[in-house]
C-alpha cells in the first residue's frame, strides 16, 4: 500500500484550490471550446465497394440495430477456440444463416415472448464456423459454445442445407435454443427440485458410450442430457422446440422400455433375412451389412424392433458379430423371444426407472420456471417453429408428403410470391441490399 505524507496531502489540497479557481473564472469547464478533436467521430457506413456488403447491411439492420448483436461470419483468430483446425464458413452458407436466423429464431421470440425478452437476454455475438469442431480425446463433436451469455459460437456452417429441416436443427437450430437456454440459467438458477430427480446418474466423463435409447430409458433426453443437469435441462427445451409433435411422442414412448446392449451372432442376426453367412469372411460380412443398411434391410432385430447399431466384430476372422441395442423383453436361452401364455412379448425395465415418467416430470418443471420467470410460453415457442419449418393446417397439424413426412415449408411456394420458395424470399432480405453497391 501507498504511504502518504503531509506534505502530500498539502500539496494535492493547493492544486484541487487552482483548478477551481481556473474554473470558476469561466463559465464553466465544459463551454470551453478545445478546437477540433483529434479522433475521426464521425459515422462510417457500411463499405459499398466489399463483396459482403449486402450480407453486412442485412446484419447491420436486423441483427445489431435492434439487438446489439454482431454477427461474425468472417474468421476472427481472436474469437475463434485455437485449439480446433477450422476454416471459415462459406459466404453463400453465412447470407442463408442470417436469414433463417432471424425467421425461425429471433424473429420466433420477438413474436412468441417479446422484444424486450430478447433484447435483456439474447447474445450479443454470434459467431459462425464453417467446419466442425472435433473432440479428438473423446470422439465427440462439438456443435456450439455459450460464452458466459455473451457469445454463441455455432460449427458445420459449410454443412448448412436448408432442403432438410431436420440437418438445419440438428446443426444450428437445436443448438441455439440449447445455448440460450444455457443463457436463462444463467440468469435464474435451475430449481433443486429439478436437479434432484436424476441426481447421482449423471455421467459427466462417458456419456457418450450411452446409446440414446438406453438414456431415455432412465429418463435423459438423449445421451447428452446425462452428462450433467444443466445439460440435462438444456437439452429438454431444445428438442421440445425443434421437434416435430410426432418426434417427441416417439422419444417418449421409447422411454417406456428397458433398453441393453447385446452382441449377437452374424448367423442369427442375419437368418431372418434369409441369408446364409456362414461361409462369409469378415470382409464380405461387412460389404454384406452396409448393402442391407442401403436397402433398409438391417435396421430391426429378429422381433421387428428398430436396433441402434455399432461395430461389426471379428470372430476368428471368419463369421462376425453385430453389436445392437435393443428392448429388453424376456428371452430363452438361444435369445430368441421367450413369449408368455397369450403368445405375447414380455417386455422387461431392469433399471426400474420409468423414463417417460422421469422426463414428463422434468419437463413440467420446465415449463412452470419459464413461464413464472421470462412470461416465456414454451407451448407457443414450439408451434410457432413449427408453423415455419413444415407445412400444417388449419388445426396445427401437419401435412404430408407421400412419404408420410412432414413437408419443408421453407421449400414451398411463398404466399407473397407463389412462383418464388419461402427461401427464396427471405434471401431478398440481403439480395436487396446488391443494388446499393
Amino acid at each position: 500500500m501507498k504511504a502518504f505524507t503531509m506534505k502530500t496531502i498539502k500539496f494535492n489540497i493547493w492544486l484541487l484550490g487552482l483548478i477551481a479557481m481556473v474554473c470558476g473564472a469561466m463559465t464553466s469547464c465544459s463551454d470551453d471550446d478545445l478546437g477540433p478533436s483529434i479522433f475521426d467521430a464521425t459515422y462510417h457506413p457500411l463499405d459499398r465497394s466489399l463483396y459482403s456488403f449486402p450480407l453486412d447491411s442485412f446484419v447491420e439492420v436486423n441483427y445489431r440495430e435492434p439487438y446489439n448483436i454482431r454477427f461474425i461470419y468472417k474468421m476472427e483468430d481472436i474469437g475463434t477456440n485455437m485449439n480446433y483446425n477450422l476454416v471459415p464458413v462459406d459466404y453463400q452458407k453465412a447470407v442463408k444463416f442470417a436469414v433463417l436466423g432471424k425467421y425461425l429464431w429471433y424473429d420466433v421470440y420477438k413474436k412468441e415472448v417479446g422484444d424486450e425478452f430478447l433484447k435483456k437476454y439474447t447474445p450479443h455475438i454470434i459467431q459462425l464456423i464453417g467446419s466442425p469442431a472435433y473432440n479428438a480425446n473423446s470422439g465427440t463433436e462439438v456443435l456450439g459454445t455459450a460464452e458466459g451469455g455473451l457469445k454463441i459460437t455455432l460449427y458445420k456452417g459449410n454443412e448448412l442445407d436448408e432442403t432438410s429441416i431436420d440437418s438445419l436443427n440438428e446443426y444450428f437450430f437445436r443448438t441455439m435454443h440449447h445455448e440460450f437456454s444455457h443463457i436463462l440459467h444463467q440468469n435464474v438458477i435451475i430449481p433443486t427440485s429439478f436437479r434432484a430427480i436424476s441426481n447421482g446418474q449423471y455421467n459427466a466423463m462417458n456419456w457418450q458410450e450411452t446409446a440414446d435409447s438406453i438414456a431415455l430409458s432412465r429418463g435423459f433426453f438423449l445421451q447428452y442430457a446425462s452428462s450433467g443437469y444443466e445439460e440435462d435441462w438444456v437439452e429438454l427445451i431444445a428438442n421440445y422446440i425443434t421437434r416435430t409433435d410426432d418426434q417427441w411422442k416417439a422419444y417418449l414412448n421409447t422411454a417406456n422400455y428397458g433398453w441393453e446392449v447385446d452382441t449377437i451372432p452374424a448367423e442369427r442376426y442375419t437368418r431372418s433375412l434369409g441369408v446364409n453367412t456362414m461361409s462369409y469372411s469378415l470382409q464380405q460380412y461387412k460389404k454384406l451389412i452396409k448393402q442391407m443398411q442401403r436397402q433398409g434391410r438391417v435396421n430391426f432385430d429378429s422381433i421387428g424392433y428398430r436396433l441402434f447399431t455399432g461395430d461389426v466384430k471379428s470372430e476368428g476372422g471368419g463369421l462376425a458379430s453385430y453389436v445392437v441395442v435393443r428392448k429388453q423383453i424376456q428371452r430363452n436361452a438361444d435369445g430368441y423371444p421367450a413369449l408368455d401364455q397369450d403368445g405375447k412379448i414380455v417386455y422387461l425395465d431392469s433399471d426400474g426407472i420409468n423414463g417417460r415418467s422421469v422426463l414428463e416430470q422434468k419437463f413440467g418443471i420446465i415449463k412452470e420456471w419459464l413461464k413464472t420467470n421470462f412470461n416465456y410460453d414454451i407451448d407457443k415457442v414450439h408451434k410457432e417453429v413449427q408453423r415455419r419449418q413444415y407445412v400444417v393446417n388449419d388445426d396445427g397439424t401437419y401435412k404430408l408428403d407421400a412419404n408420410g413426412d412432414p413437408i419443408n415449408a421453407l421449400m414451398q411456394p411463398s404466399s407473397t410470391d407463389p412462383s418464388r420458395t419461402v427461401m427464396d424470399v427471405l434471401l431478398d432480405g440481403v439480395n436487396q441490399y446488391k443494388a446499393l453497391q
